[in-house]
């Protein structure tokens, strides 16, 4: 059993006692308090579960390029928690090793501004796509569409990626900032594959890169970006990534028969690959994407089945959907509402239980069982917390619990036992007990439980406990 890290505690002044659970308490009870803990030994609490749509980092739906300038309403598209973006290679580095840094800065402040963290995806093959200085060093391309399809496996243009994707690396692989980002850089639109050489076919796959060169790239991805979530997009080195912790994305969720009637990405594109029992647990380590095929409203206007392809995403262990910030069609709004209420994870606490009192020196146990709801679990070590508060919130004492919620994967309760220790700075008296997952960091609460007793701070209000020197 670990004993958890104490924080400093701070001035004590007098006390008043609130409420033994989750619900605000009515004035009869908390003048009960006081004799409930001076005659139990031990208080076991049940919070009480809530149903609401939970906002919280590395789930839910997608805020596209911000609507490219079209932002969509409240009332026509969810509240969204990952602001995503894809840049060309151009755009990141327009002049030989100056990066635009400042470009990626302002759209993780407008992020943040807006309650989202950035994820990302660079492009070589779009638009602009490649720089042209590296180009001029010599790298073979192809003309596809409105862009360069470059050589891939040319050794300058292999030296010059990886210092890329090192730079951005070494300014935003560590950063609590970034949601997740793509694996991808390669092919069309960065997706790995060969989609926009119609007609060039044969000179695109000449191209392409061995799979010791996607190997190679996608190595870079862990070594530079080691504390972000990372997906692999579906026709890359699938395996292999999520072998190393990845998860995986699709980029034509709902599709189908979008595009025509007898293929469709769902059932002859990713179930296949899902038969690989690697790529089918990769959710328990890593981040599954979507982005929806078209928009929603060409899936109403092709008599798509909403509630069977919402469920396959749920039952595939989604977090993230991108709908490109597109209108949800009105009809569907209160099946992506409950849709929104089981994507990624949700954390219930399920009981409390700690001594009616206890005295400053001796450890005592705090335990708590806990359920996650959701379709998959917390991708970063954010860390779960008890403080103690008194009658003027200043908290006297906080804990940090050896739980590891990133473990907390669906269909099982977990019961942890902590092993705590009042300072000797404490007086005697009553003094609330909070809980909280907080930022990586461990400055502020961060996640919303699924349950009630969330104060302003984001913490939860669970009891009350009666210290005695």
């Amino acid at each position: 059993m670990n004993q958890m890290r104490l924080a400093v505690p701070l001035m004590l002044t007098a006390l008043v006692i609130t409420n033994t659970s989750c619900a605000v308490p009515s004035a009869r009870q908390a003048t009960d308090l006081p004799r409930t803990s001076a005659t139990t030994q031990r208080v076991t609490l049940h919070p009480r579960e809530i149903t609401d749509i939970l906002y919280n980092p590395g789930m839910g739906f997608a805020d596209f390029h911000f609507g490219f300038g079209h932002p969509p309403t409240p009332d026509t598209y969810p509240r969204s928690t990952v602001a995503y973006f894809r840049w060309s290679w151009a755009d990141l580095e327009p002049t030989e090793g100056q990066y635009a840094f400042d470009l990626i800065d302002r759209i993780i402040e407008q992020a943040k501004a807006k309650g989202e963290r950035l994820a990302f995806r660079v492009m070589s093959e779009y638009r602009s796509g490649s720089p042209a200085w590296l180009l001029a060093k010599g790298v073979p391309t192809i003309a596809v569409g409105g862009g360069r399809f470059p050589d891939y496996n040319n050794p300058i243009f292999l030296a010059y990626h990886e210092k890329l994707i090192a730079a951005l690396g070494a300014r935003y692989g560590q950063s609590p900032d970034i949601d997740h980002v793509d694996i991808g850089s390669i092919g069309c639109w960065g997706e790995w594959n060969m989609a926009c050489c119609q007609g060039v076919e044969r000179q695109c796959q000449q191209y392409f890169p061995t799979e010791d060169v996607q190997l190679m790239i996608t190595d870079w991805y862990f070594k530079y970006f080691p504390q972000v979530p990372l997906v692999m997009l579906h026709g890359g080195q699938l395996r292999y990534a999520t072998e190393r912790g990845a998860g995986w994305r699709g980029d034509c969720f709902g599709d189908y028969g979008y595009f025509r009637p007898d293929w469709n990405h769902m059932e002859q594109a990713y179930t296949p690959v899902l038969h690989d029992p690697v790529i089918a647990a990769a959710w328990r380590r890593g981040p599954v994407q979507f982005e929806v095929c078209g928009v929603m409203q060409d899936w109403e206007d092709k008599g798509f089945d909403i509630d069977r392809i919402l469920q396959q995403g749920l039952d595939w262990h989604v977090s993230v959907l991108n709908a490109k910030s597109s209108p949800v069609p009105a009809r569907w709004r209160s099946k992506v509402n409950e849709f929104l209420k089981k994507i990624g994870y949700r954390l219930v606490l399920r009981t409390v239980s700690h001594p009616a009192e206890v005295t400053v020196g001796p450890t005592w146990t705090l335990q708590t069982e806990w359920e996650n709801i959701g379709v998959a679990p917390i991708y970063r070590p954010w860390p779960l917390a008890f403080r103690l508060r008194n009658a003027t919130d200043d908290v006297v004492a906080q804990w940090t619990s050896h739980a590891d919620v990133k473990q907390w994967l669906p269909g099982t309760r977990y019961q942890i036992e902590d092993a705590l220790r009042i300072p000797a700075q404490i007086a005697s008296g009553a003094y609330r007990l909070d809980v909280a997952v907080l930022h990586e960091t461990g400055g502020s609460a961060l996640v919303e439980l699924a349950i009630e007793g969330k104060r302003a701070d984001g913490w939860y209000e669970l009891s009350t406990i009666t210290v005695d020197e």
